[in-house]
C-alpha cells in the first residue's frame, strides 16, 4: 500500500471514528494554517463521504482559489449550486473567485444574482458593497450599505462597514459621525472607538482621537464628561467636574464597567463571585473544622467564616488597589486624572463583589442555625468602616509605591502576618490579658470582633472600640489628602521611570 492511499485509509478511520463535525473540523484546521493543498486533499475525502455536505464542495473550492486553481474551483461551485440552491456561499463564493480572477463584471453579475436569489439577506448585500468600493463605485456602495443598515439595524456588521465606507473615501467628518451611531447602538464594540479615533487624526484633531480611546476603555459616558475641544489647542486638560459628586460618579460609572468586564470574560460570568470565596471557605473549614477540629467551641466553622469573609474582602482590597496606580500609568500620560482614581475604582470594584459574599455568609449562619435578631442590622456600620478603613490604606499604599516600589513585594507578607494577628482562627479571649489593649489596636482585630459582635453573639457592635478605628481612618484620612498634595504632580512622572 503506497503512504497516499495509507493516509486516505487513516482519514476515512478518522471520519467515521469522530463523526461530521470532527470531520470537518480535521478539514478545516490545515486552513486555518493556510496550508491550502493539504485542505484540498482533505476536503476531496470528505466529499466522498459526506456528498450531501455543502461544505465540502464550497470550502474545496476557496482552497483551489487560493492555490489559484480556477477551473476546479469552478467546477465545484458550480455542482454546489445545482445541488445547494438554498445555499448562498455557493454564490458569493463564485463572485470571489471572479474578483481573483481579474473579472470584476463577472464578479457583480453572480452578486447581483444572489441578490435576485437572497433579498435583503445581510452577506449579500455587504459582499455587493464590498465588490462596489473594489470597482470605486461608491454611490452605488452607498445605497446598498445604507441599506444594510436599514434592514439589520440590530447587526454590527453592517454599520461598521458603513463607517468604513466613509473612512475609505476620506470623508473623515462623516465617519466620525457613523462611527457614533456605531457606539451609540453597540457601545462595547470597540471599532467605534478605535476606527473613530483614526479618522479624528486624519482630521487633524489628536485631542478627539485620545479622547475616544479613553472612552473604550472607560465607558461611552467618558466622552460626555469632557468640554468641547478648543480647536487651537492641543494640551488634554482634565475635564471640568463642578464638585467632588461628579468625580466619585465617574469612579462607580468605571467600578461598574470593570465588573462587567469581568463578569464576561468567564464562562460562569457573575457566579465565580460566590464560588470563588466558597472554594475559599471550604478548604479552611476542611483543615480547620474537620481534619483539626480544634477552636471556637461548637460554633467553630460560624466563627471561622464570620472572620475569613471580611478578611479575605481586605486582603484583595488592599493587594489590588495598593497596585492600581501603576497600572494605570498610560492614562495619566493622556489625560490628566487624579491618581486617586485607580485605587478608588479598584476598592469599590471589590466592594460590588463583596456584597453577594456577605449575603452568601448569612445564608450559611443561618444553616448553622444562628436565628436572625435585629442586631444584625449593626452590620451596616461595621462594613461602611471597614470599607472606609481599606480606602485609606489602600490608596495610601497606592501613592506610596511609585516612589518606594520595593515595597509592593511585601505586601502580600503583609497581609499574611495580619491574616494571623487580627483573631481570624481564634478568640481574642485567648490572648494575655496584658497584650489584648495592643491586640486591638490592629484595626482588622478590632472589626472582626465587631462582625462576630454582631452576627454571633446577636448584640450590637462595641460602638467605643469602633470609635477608636473611625478616629485612626479619619487622622490617617487628613495625613493621606497632606501626602496626595505633596505628590500629585510627581506621580505621572515617577511611575514612567
Amino acid at each position: 500500500m503506497t503512504d497516499k492511499s495509507a493516509q486516505g485509509s487513516d482519514n476515512c478511520s478518522v471520519i467515521s471514528a469522530n463523526g461530521r463535525k470532527d470531520a470537518m473540523e480535521w478539514a478545516l484546521t490545515p486552513m486555518r494554517q493556510e496550508r491550502w493543498k493539504l485542505a484540498t486533499e482533505r476536503w476531496a475525502t470528505l466529499r466522498s463521504a459526506y456528498p450531501n455536505e455543502a461544505p465540502v464542495w464550497i470550502q474545496a473550492a476557496i482552497c483551489h482559489r487560493r492555490l489559484g486553481d480556477w477551473i476546479e474551483a469552478e467546477r465545484l461551485l458550480r455542482i454546489a449550486r445545482e445541488r445547494f440552491p438554498g445555499n448562498v456561499n455557493a454564490w458569493l463564493e463564485m463572485a470571489a473567485l471572479e474578483r481573483d480572477a481579474g473579472e470584476s463584471e463577472k464578479a457583480r453579475y453572480w452578486l447581483n444574482q444572489a441578490l435576485e436569489r437572497f433579498p435583503k439577506r445581510l452577506p449579500v448585500m455587504m459582499a455587493a458593497v464590498e465588490q462596489a468600493i473594489f470597482d470605486e463605485h461608491f454611490e452605488e456602495a452607498e445605497r446598498l450599505s445604507a441599506q444594510a443598515c436599514s434592514y439589520h439595524s440590530d447587526s454590527l456588521a453592517p454599520w461598521r462597514q458603513y463607517a468604513e465606507l466613509a473612512m475609505k473615501q476620506g470623508a473623515w467628518s462623516e465617519a466620525i459621525t457613523r462611527w457614533s451611531e456605531v457606539r451609540s447602538k453597540f457601545p462595547t464594540a470597540a471599532a467605534g472607538y478605535n476606527r473613530a479615533a483614526v479618522a479624528a487624526e486624519e482630521m487633524g484633531d489628536p485631542r478627539l482621537a485620545r479622547r475616544l480611546r479613553l472612552a473604550k476603555e472607560y465607558g461611552i459616558d467618558w466622552l460626555s464628561s469632557f468640554d468641547e475641544p478648543a480647536a487651537t489647542s492641543d494640551f488634554i486638560s482634565p475635564p471640568e467636574r463642578r464638585s467632588i459628586l461628579q468625580f466619585l460618579e465617574l469612579v462607580w460609572v468605571k467600578a461598574c464597567f470593570n465588573l462587567k468586564s469581568e463578569a464576561n470574560q468567564n464562562y460562569l460570568r457573575y457566579f465565580w463571585w460566590l464560588l470563588d470565596p466558597v472554594l475559599y471557605m471550604s478548604v479552611f473549614y476542611l483543615v480547620f473544622g474537620l481534619l483539626l477540629s480544634r477552636g471556637g467551641g461548637e460554633n467553630f466553622i460560624a466563627y471561622l467564616l464570620t472572620g475569613l469573609v471580611p478578611f479575605q474582602w481586605f486582603a484583595k482590597t488592599v493587594q489590588q488597589s495598593s497596585g492600581a496606580i501603576f497600572a494605570g500609568r498610560g492614562l495619566m500620560h493622556q489625560v490628566h486624572i487624579s491618581p486617586l482614581f485607580f485605587p478608588l475604582v479598584a476598592i469599590v470594584q471589590n466592594a460590588g463583589k463583596q456584597m453577594p459574599v456577605f449575603l452568601l455568609l448569612i445564608v450559611f449562619l443561618l444553616f448553622f442555625g444562628l436565628s436572625p435578631s435585629w442586631h444584625w442590622l449593626g452590620l451596616v456600620p461595621v462594613v461602611l468602616l471597614q470599607l472606609l478603613l481599606m480606602s485609606v490604606l489602600g490608596c495610601f499604599l497606592a501613592l506610596l509605591i511609585p516612589f518606594v516600589r520595593d515595597l509592593s513585594n511585601l505586601i502580600p507578607t503583609g497581609i499574611q502576618f495580619m491574616l494571623f494577628c487580627s483573631g481570624v482562627f481564634y478568640s481574642a479571649d485567648t490572648i494575655p490579658e496584658k497584650w489584648r489593649s495592643l491586640f486591638f489596636t490592629n484595626p482588622m482585630a478590632n472589626l472582626l470582633y465587631q462582625y462576630r459582635q454582631v452576627l454571633m453573639e446577636r448584640e450590637w457592635p462595641d460602638w467605643v472600640g469602633m470609635s477608636w478605628v473611625l478616629l485612626g481612618c479619619l487622622i490617617s484620612g487628613l495625613l493621606l489628602l497632606w501626602f496626595y498634595r505633596r505628590v500629585e504632580g510627581d506621580i505621572p512622572k515617577v511611575v514612567v521611570q
